[in-house]
Order: C-alpha cells, then sequence, then structure tokens
C-alpha cells in the first residue's frame, strides 16, 4: 500500500474515545441486542431494514463477548461504499467502560485467482 494510500485511509478514520458510567456487560447488551441498538444508535439491524426505511443500517460481522463488537455499517440511500465501525470495550477499576469507537472506510483486498489452471501438477507415488 502506498504511503499515501495509507494516509488517505488514516484521515478517512473516525475515533472517539470516552469512560462510561455503565459495566463492559451493559455496554455489550446496547450494542447487540437489535432493540437497544435502535434505541441508543437509532439506526435497525440490516435485517429489519424496510422498503420505507431511510438512513444507515448496520449488520454485525465480528463479536468478542464483552470486548469488542465490530458492525459493517451502510446506507442504501447514498452511493458511498459500506463502512466498519469497531466497537471496544475494557473494564476500568471503578466498575465503567473505557469505550473506543473506530469508523473507517477499509478496501476491499482481492485474490486475483488465474485464469487459466495453472496449479502445479499433484504428483504421485509410483507404484
Amino acid at each position: 500500500m502506498t504511503d499515501a494510500r495509507r494516509q488517505e485511509e488514516i484521515e478517512d478514520t473516525i475515533v472517539v474515545e470516552c469512560e462510561l458510567a455503565a459495566t463492559p456487560e451493559k455496554v455489550w447488551r446496547a450494542l447487540t441486542v437489535p432493540e437497544f441498538v435502535a434505541s441508543w444508535l437509532d439506526v435497525p439491524a440490516a435485517d429489519k431494514v424496510t422498503s420505507d426505511t431511510t438512513g444507515p443500517a448496520y449488520r454485525i460481522i465480528e463479536a468478542l463477548p464483552f470486548s469488542r463488537v465490530r458492525y459493517a455499517w451502510n446506507d442504501a440511500m447514498v452511493n458511498e461504499p459500506e463502512t466498519f465501525v469497531t466497537f471496544d470495550l475494557e473494564a476500568q477499576p471503578d466498575g465503567g467502560t473505557w469505550f473506543r469507537l473506530t469508523h473507517s472506510v477499509e478496501t476491499v483486498r482481492t485474490i486475483a485467482s488465474p485464469a487459466n489452471s495453472n496449479s502445479p501438477p499433484l504428483m504421485r507415488a509410483a507404484a
């Protein structure tokens, strides 16, 4: 990746950190139970989107209990690529949670497959 491309990705990343007065378990539920997400973030799960839904929707793509939740975030009303929102949670000694939200655009990495079957031949033992 070129330095210019990496800088562009860094500039397209939003990071918010704060301490919350709730336990990691409570924050985790707010981020993973669809009814709580809809209430807290005012956004529906992608499987709950209907024809009259406007605005963004999310789907969970990674979930590590009480420590990390990752969403794929998209908005069918705009012509923009899907973005990713990662919530990192860390228990604090006072019972609260250190909360870090990272919203980023990631390039899709694909591995090109050969146009022909240039796989090495299978070697068989002589009988």
